[in-house]
């Protein structure tokens, strides 16, 4: 649905006021020059593909995602959300294999491709109907896993070869923006109402599609995003001050399940804030290589000299940890091959939503 154009100028010019929505080719150009830099000081270009030996070229491009789930799986399975993945081919075989998990573990059940970034494909299905839809869809490997609830957070984390512990570079907790109904506005309108909702209007239009001329009942609450992906509306609030001692022996343990682990952005949900400090009643949903974000950095309001400071200290870690593992063995992804695996990846790109 097509907004008018006088409201397309408004978000337009709001959205290019804060940096946070700005597009990746144009945040990015400074820190893909401070990238090429670390590669000439490291004498290897793509040296931080080694940082992580558990993932395909370190998690920059094209890893599988059940590659780091499955070993936590096996050796701390109290700190995963339970999953298994669907490889491709038959789908009948496929559609059972799905159903099976959903009868063990119940509904809803999250179905994401093994292979993506940035919430792409990542759909919540609420009864076998959806799961057959989404099979149906996209032939490709997909993960299906059970549903967490509670409060999401992403921890960015690095640990050199050796380190006793696991240092906490990062922690965004991730808010799913809602709005209220009336008893008179329909949802495209209270959409449009929302201060913060309208910026990421295109996209929420595309996610709630037919519905939109729904009118919600006075005070009914309804939540727009259920993905924790800022690019799909959701809001990235700083949370790094909820750093503990606690934690950081959770996340050890957590990475010492998970060997050639060590530089990247666990996702995972957690009933409160409050554990999440104590480290407990952890469930990942994703373990994340080189190329994940920081995403402190897009709390509102962040200024942009901020964000590209945690963005090259990030990225000075990644070569540190990348040749300190090449010097243990870690193979090192070159740059020919690593240019490979990106174009793939524009092309795997074009089949999800």
């Amino acid at each position: 649905m097509r907004l008018p154009l006088g409201a397309r100028i408004s978000i337009a010019a709001e959205r290019a006021r804060r940096w946070e929505f700005w597009p990746a080719w144009l945040y990015y150009g400074p820190i893909v020059v401070w990238i090429l830099w670390l590669g000439v000081r490291h004498r290897r270009p793509t040296v931080f593909t080694a940082a992580n030996p558990a993932l395909d070229a370190g998690g920059v491009v094209g890893e599988r995602k059940f590659q780091a789930l499955s070993p936590l799986q096996d050796n701390a399975p109290d700190l995963v959300a339970t999953c298994e993945l669907l490889p491709c081919g038959d789908g009948d075989i496929r559609l059972a294999a799905a159903l099976r998990f959903a009868a063990r573990h119940g509904y809803p059940v999250v179905l994401k491709p093994d292979v993506g970034q940035r919430g792409r494909g990542v759909f919540i299905a609420r009864d076998a109907e959806a799961v057959r839809a989404y099979l149906a869809r996209f032939g490709g490997a997909v993960i299906t896993q059970r549903y967490i609830g509670g409060e999401e957070f992403g921890i960015f984390i690095a640990r050199m070869p050796g380190a006793a512990q696991v240092q906490i570079l990062s922690i965004v907790h991730k808010t799913f923006p809602t709005v209220t109904g009336n008893g008179r506005s329909d949802l495209r309108a209270l959409i449009l109402a929302d201060a913060r909702a309208r910026l990421s209007a295109d996209t929420l239009f595309v996610r709630w599609g037919d519905t939109l001329h729904r009118v919600p009942a006075a005070s009914e609450r309804v939540p727009l995003v259920e993905i924790g992906a800022h690019c799909r509306g959701s809001l990235f609030l700083d949370a790094t001050q909820l750093a503990t001692p606690a934690l950081v022996a959770t996340l050890t343990r957590l990475t010492d399940a998970v060997p050639g682990y060590a530089f990247g952005r666990l996702d995972l949900r957690v009933t409160s804030a409050e554990h999440l400090q104590r480290g407990e009643g952890l469930r990942v949903l994703e373990l994340n290589g080189v190329t994940a974000e920081s995403a402190h950095i897009y709390h509102p309001d962040t200024p942009l000299l901020d964000g590209y400071r945690a963005m090259f200290r990030q990225w000075s870690l990644a070569f540190e940890i990348g040749a300190a593992q090449a010097r243990l063995g870690a193979k090192v992804t070159g740059p020919v091959e690593l240019l490979r695996l990106f174009r793939e990846d524009l092309s795997r790109g074009q089949q999800w939503f």
